[in-house]
């Protein structure tokens, strides 16, 4: 509610007096901060039956992340549905699809595409050795209530029987065994931090923090109607690093995939997300701040066409293609994703960097910087002039990799 997606719909898609993109669009997912009507005197405005009337920007309102008149934060109907609270409809992977699905994260459509989802549409629905038994009443355990396919709750979720014959508990928290952030401009590994306080929080890097240090805690409290950002230090008390997270999803897998497989599919996986980064998210990083610190790049830079050239570029391909490898759906993970960052950040981002800085009189400073970029292996092929010996050299990269 408080991220730049927020100012796309209020601001730049919306009007001062008119909260109509939000109301019924981004808070309908994320949540809103429920509001009251308020008299002049700011007295509590109340129905004939004495309710208190709400104001009808905030309500109705089943985002996730909503917050609560009393501070409460969150709402279970986001999942579970008011008309059939049942748990058996809250695992079904079209539950889910209210919110994760477009062109910034569309988990529905590559759970579709992807073999998990494919096999479970393919599968019966009631019991039996080929069946999902997805409306049973209370637990749902891999690996003794179904074996067919996995959905969202499955591996985000799910109770599973583990190779000892444990069974490994569910959980509410969807991130629990993520390693990867997927959603940032760069991807980093997740670690997650229990402070001494008992608040928790994720903290981005390859190597984990350690119990007994300090770490900054970035929360959001409510001032009246209003979210303020309060950033705080508070000493680690325990942590559940990126490795022992990827391990608990791995733990899951072994249900039905054997340990070779699982380790090719992570190394398919890291391979994919490490190609986004060092080739477009962290060079293009790079020059937004540049831009930045030259006085170019303004403001929230959608005031030019840059930014929501470079916007879309990680928030819409850039997580397409990482969401859909994490997920086994291979157009999504190119040509949703891959092709759609290469052609643009090609033949649009770095063309109207260029621009950009020829307008603010530092063309040359840039023309350099953009120059010693392409001169790198990766982009190689966009090198003007001599494109046979451009093309010799791919060909010598490519005898080498499929030699090894």
């Amino acid at each position: 509610m408080a991220s730049l997606d927020n100012m796309l719909a209020e601001v730049v898609g919306g009007m001062p007096t008119n909260k109509a993109n939000m109301a019924s669009g981004c808070w309908q997912c994320h949540g809103s901060v429920l509001a009251l009507k308020r008299d002049k005197d700011g007295n509590i405005l109340r129905s004939k039956t004495d309710a208190p009337q709400l104001d009808y920007n905030t309500w109705p309102n089943t985002g996730i992340g909503r917050i609560n008149p009393d501070g409460t934060k969150g709402v279970c109907i986001a999942c579970h549905s008011k008309h059939s609270f049942r748990a058996a409809v809250a695992r079904q992977p079209e539950n889910c699809g209210k919110c994760h699905l477009g062109p910034d994260h569309p988990q529905k459509e590559i759970y579709e595409e992807s073999k998990h989802g494919i096999s479970f549409y393919s599968a019966q629905r009631g019991e039996g050795s080929n069946a999902m038994n997805i409306m049973k009443d209370g637990k749902w355990i891999l690996g003794e209530d179904y074996y067919t396919a996995p959905t969202c709750s499955t591996c985000h979720m799910g109770a599973f029987v583990k190779l000892n014959g444990s069974v490994a508990p569910n959980s509410h928290n969807v991130g629990d065994r993520i390693s990867w952030n997927l959603r940032a401009v760069v991807s980093n590994k997740l670690n997650r931090v229990t402070f001494a306080d008992g608040s928790v929080t994720d903290i981005s890097g390859e190597i984990p923090p350690r119990a007994g240090q300090k770490a900054q805690y970035k929360t959001y409290v409510r001032e009246g109607n209003r979210l303020k950002k309060v950033v705080t230090e508070k000493t680690i008390q325990s942590v559940v690093a990126w490795q022992q997270r990827r391990k608990n999803m791995q733990d899951m897998c072994k249900s039905c995939h054997g340990v070779n497989q699982i380790e090719d599919f992570y190394k398919q996986f890291d391979d994919l997300v490490d190609l986004y980064n060092e080739k477009f998210a962290k060079p293009g990083a790079a020059i937004v701040a540049m831009l930045k610190k030259d006085g170019i790049w303004e403001n929230t830079g959608f005031q030019h066409k840059i930014g929501f050239t470079w916007f879309e570029v990680w928030h819409h391909e850039g997580r397409r293609a990482r969401m859909a490898v994490a997920m086994n759906a291979p157009d999504y993970t190119h040509w949703h994703g891959m092709y759609e960052i290469a052609r643009n950040f090609y033949q649009e981002f770095l063309p109207e960097v260029q621009e950009l800085a020829d307008h603010a009189g530092q063309g040359e400073k840039y023309k350099k910087v953009i120059a010693e970029l392409l001169a790198k292996p990766e982009h190689l092929w966009m090198r003007t002039g001599g494109s046979a010996e451009t093309m010799k050299l791919i060909e010598e990269e490519q005898k080498l990799r499929y030699n090894q």
